[in-house]
């Protein structure tokens, strides 16, 4: 019995070394799943933010077509197209969109000659 007071010791030091090598395991482990559900996630959040950005460029762009061929853009749709614009250019819009809301902004709100 005397034989197991003295390995006591060592045993304990090897059980708790053990222990603290499988909880640094585990930790290891459970952080890698984090950072993957970290990195599919943002994955997922750049791919909508794109989404709504190219929505957004298609609807300005549709209405630049509609407008530019109208020849003028009524203060309402100017304010409407604008809001449009806002969102697109703070998710990094610019180029053919920028181009066409200042093409649109740039027509005179209401048909030139009058009605006809």
């Amino acid at each position: 019995m005397e034989w197991l007071i003295d390995i006591f010791p060592s045993l304990f030091t090897w059980a708790v070394t053990a222990a603290l090598a499988a909880l640094c395991g585990w930790l290891k482990g459970r952080l890698k799943r984090q950072d993957a559900a970290r990195q599919a996630m943002e994955a997922e959040q750049e791919a909508m933010k794109s989404g709504l950005q190219a929505i957004l460029h298609d609807r300005i762009y549709q209405a630049h077509r509609y407008y530019t061929q109208l020849g003028f853009c009524p203060l309402n749709d100017k304010k409407n197209i604008e809001y449009l614009f806002r969102p697109y250019a703070a998710l990094g819009g610019n180029g053919t969109g920028k181009q066409a809301f200042d093409d649109i902004m740039n027509l005179p709100t209401e048909r030139l000659g009058g009605k006809g």
